[in-house]
């Protein structure tokens, strides 16, 4: 008898079948776990300027007067997914970059009561149509329904 030693060809290309299987069923989940970990980064650049322009709009009695630089709304900052951040008349608009290159946030604030109330639009390039459904599940902010 001869001892058999190594896999033989099929037994290596069993292997590879199942690991091609695995591999496309867990990669589109992972890319999806990292569009939403990069979108959280967003959300924590937002925070700022959205609680700067809820004050500035208290302070001022209007959001027109709200501008980046102004009545305490931070300048443009820059993250590793946010390539830039504008406040022009209380409308706060984030752009992506890395992961989420392609894609636009604007939150436009409108008057509820003696307060604000938020709405959100997500855009995105061709190539980043991916990322409005992540985002508008996550900056899901106007409370129209009552």
């Amino acid at each position: 008898m001869i001892n058999q030693q190594g896999f033989t060809l099929v037994e290596l290309m069993v292997v590879i079948a199942i690991i091609a299987m695995l591999s496309a069923i867990g990669l589109p989940g992972y890319q999806r776990y990292l569009d939403k970990a990069a979108m959280t980064d967003m959300l924590q650049m937002l925070t700022p300027y959205k609680s700067a322009v809820e004050l500035c709009a208290l302070q001022q009695g209007e959001v027109k007067a709200c501008h980046a630089g102004t009545s305490g709304i931070p300048e443009s900052m820059t993250s590793r997914y946010v390539e830039r951040v504008t406040v022009q008349d209380g409308v706060i608009s984030l752009t992506g970059r890395q992961a989420l290159q392609g894609l636009a946030l604007t939150l436009t604030p409108g008057r509820h009561g003696t307060g604000l109330r938020w709405s959100s639009a997500c855009q995105a390039t061709e190539n980043a149509g991916h990322l409005v459904g992540p985002c508008q599940g996550l900056f899901r902010m106007d409370h129209g329904r009552e």
